[in-house]
């Protein structure tokens, strides 16, 4: 398991010194808006390309998969690409769901247990909250919930959770200490 210690952060989530940054994305794993767009102005078709690449190694992704790939950015070594709007699957809903944050968190956790470093930093926005059109404060609350039970394991993770603007900020702060 991993032990997780929670920040708020106010402002550009590319601006995070990180071992990892989470881009919300989807199942074509295509650089489009939002979060998304910031990294795709940030670090261009390279990123796309990788995210392309490790999506032809993989084959498919589904709604709630998280793929990781090297980044090109300074800031972080690693992107992971959360599959929040499904682009793929004619047959589902292409918007996320509450289920959805729950398996992109337990999906993110899988990745980070694979590490070989013990003490690791997430960059996190509010995934799901854009486009997606999920009420932050219930993916905040699920945050609180996904990280705060994990206690007293060997590998540690500061997860830094990136509200991009004051309001933002304030809402993840009120619910992380009530």
């Amino acid at each position: 398991m991993i032990s997780y210690k929670l920040f708020t952060k106010q402002g550009d989530l590319l601006t995070a010194k990180a071992d990892f940054a989470v881009n919300p994305s989807n199942t074509a794993m295509l650089l489009g808006s939002g979060v998304s767009m910031a990294f795709k102005r940030s670090c261009g078709v390279i990123l796309e390309k990788y995210m392309q690449d490790a999506l032809k190694n993989r084959g498919v992704i589904n709604q709630g998969g998280v793929i990781k790939t090297a980044s090109n950015y300074k800031n972080f070594p690693y992107v992971l690409h959360a599959a929040v709007m499904n682009y793929t699957k004619k047959n589902k809903p292409k918007m996320p769901t509450i289920q959805t944050i729950r398996e992109i968190l337990q999906n993110l956790q899988q990745i980070l247990l694979l590490e070989q470093k013990d003490n690791l930093s997430l960059a996190l926005p509010l995934i799901g909250c854009g486009i997606g059109g999920l009420e932050k404060s219930e993916v905040i609350l699920e945050y609180k919930n996904f990280f705060s039970h994990q206690k007293n394991a060997d590998k540690k993770c500061d997860v830094m959770i990136y509200g991009y603007n004051q309001n933002d900020f304030e809402l993840i702060e009120q619910i992380l200490k009530g």
